[in-house]
């Protein structure tokens, strides 16, 4: 009998949890990133796979599905039993595949002999989808689960994030002032989905206003940004400086910061 396969999850939000926790590359720290509404909360332990890249442009999530609760940071061997095939739109509109793997902790003794999705107790499935376009929903996005898929399908899409990890290893961070236009968020839109033709993905995230202070005029500002993120091979120093020059162009700005770095994931 061939011996099973396992891979490796970091769980960065647990199972109960109200509060979502994101693992930053830039700082190798985990980050209190949302609190879920009153009465929402994490049905099981939800985590990433390391070294490996997504659609969405981050390490492949995954729910490990278990009796057992660990917590932010915590290394799980689990064997894969499928996953949720799912398109995403943000929203700014882009649509992406953001499918959720579903694993089962090495350790489980409640579900040992689970192997497959199928296999799971009645209505789970249904209720973890639920809870992921619920969760979706409160933050302004679309999940549309599509069909599930089978452990080896799931196994494949994890060696191919593998892959693609192994090519990219440098993280380009964009930041934005908000945008409140609707001509120039609609152009944002177009890069946006240029870049994720591109690198293949992206993350964009709101960051809350920034204090800045300068001596010369003594003055305090405070400025709400949009963050875009890619992962790339390597940096194209041409290609980013006319990325830079079009959004300055585009935004009226005088100056659109665009920073790079090596990237060391969490093994």
């Amino acid at each position: 009998m061939p011996k099973e396969e396992l891979v490796t999850v970091i769980v960065e939000t647990p199972k109960g949890s109200q509060q979502k926790f994101d693992y930053s590359p830039n700082t190798g720290r985990f980050e209190l990133m949302k609190l879920l509404p009153a009465g929402m909360y994490f049905p099981f332990d939800f985590g990433f796979i390391p070294d490996t890249i997504g659609e969405d442009g981050d390490p492949i999530d995954v729910m490990v599905i278990s009796e057992l609760k660990t917590f932010t940071g915590c290394v799980v061997k689990c064997r894969i039993i499928g996953a949720i095939s799912a398109e995403q739109t943000e929203r700014d509109g882009a649509t992406m595949r953001n499918d959720r793997i579903l694993a089962i902790p090495e350790t489980s003794m409640e579900y040992a002999k689970i192997k497959t999705m199928r296999e799971l107790p009645k209505g789970l499935v249904n209720q973890i989808e639920s809870f992921f376009i619920a969760y979706n929903e409160q933050a302004g996005k679309t999940f549309k689960p599509l069909a599930n898929i089978t452990p080896a399908m799931a196994n494949k899409r994890i060696k191919e994030g593998a892959e693609k990890n192994r090519e990219s290893k440098t993280l380009v961070e964009i930041f934005l002032p908000r945008v409140n236009d609707k001509t120039a968020e609609s152009k944002l839109n177009q890069l946006k989905n240029k870049l994720i033709r591109q690198f293949g993905g992206l993350t964009a995230y709101d960051r809350g206003a920034a204090e800045g202070k300068w001596l010369a005029n003594d003055k305090v500002e405070q400025d709400a940004i949009t963050v875009i993120e890619v992962m790339t091979n390597e940096f194209d120093d041409d290609y980013w400086k006319l990325v830079k020059a079009d959004l300055e162009k585009l935004l009226n700005q005088s100056q659109i910061l665009i920073r790079y770095s090596k990237i060391n994931q969490l093994v």
